[in-house]
């Protein structure tokens, strides 16, 4: 069962012109990596919480996952706008403090610095120019 699905991950956007096929297939081999790591923190004890925004886990109001190129939020090749970065909702932090490093690598994701990301985790399977695993933006 997937935790965050293709549908949730487009949301108002699932049938935008921006949402082509390669950000769609950019995106579920994203979301394939991104639910792994969901699946192990729940197998740990952890409890993800649905966005009452979004009903889903992704984060935001409405630019929590895919975000079009006429988006105000990110630069046009920003993970979000290619497919490649979603927000995940963590109101009290606790995913946030479960990941680490090594469990970034053994998934293939990155994250920004939860120091930049109060009440989200934002992941990527695209390595930022530092190659850290935890950066900031």
């Amino acid at each position: 069962m997937s935790l965050i699905s293709v549908a949730d991950y487009f949301g108002p956007w699932v049938d935008h012109p921006d949402a082509n096929l390669d950000r769609v297939q950019a995106a579920e081999a994203m979301l394939d990596k991104v639910n792994a790591l969901l699946t192990e923190y729940e197998a740990h004890g952890g409890e993800l919480k649905e966005n009452p925004a979004t009903h889903s886990y992704v984060s935001g109001q409405t630019y929590g996952g895919f975000r079009p190129q006429d988006c105000p939020q990110g630069v046009a090749t920003s993970s979000h706008k290619v497919g490649r970065g979603v927000d995940i909702y963590d109101p009290d932090e606790a995913l946030d403090r479960w990941i680490t490093d090594a469990i970034l690598q053994a998934h293939g994701l990155y994250r920004e610095h939860p120091n930049d990301t109060k009440s989200w985790t934002h992941l990527t399977d695209r390595a930022p120019g530092s190659g850290a695993r935890s950066f900031h933006p």
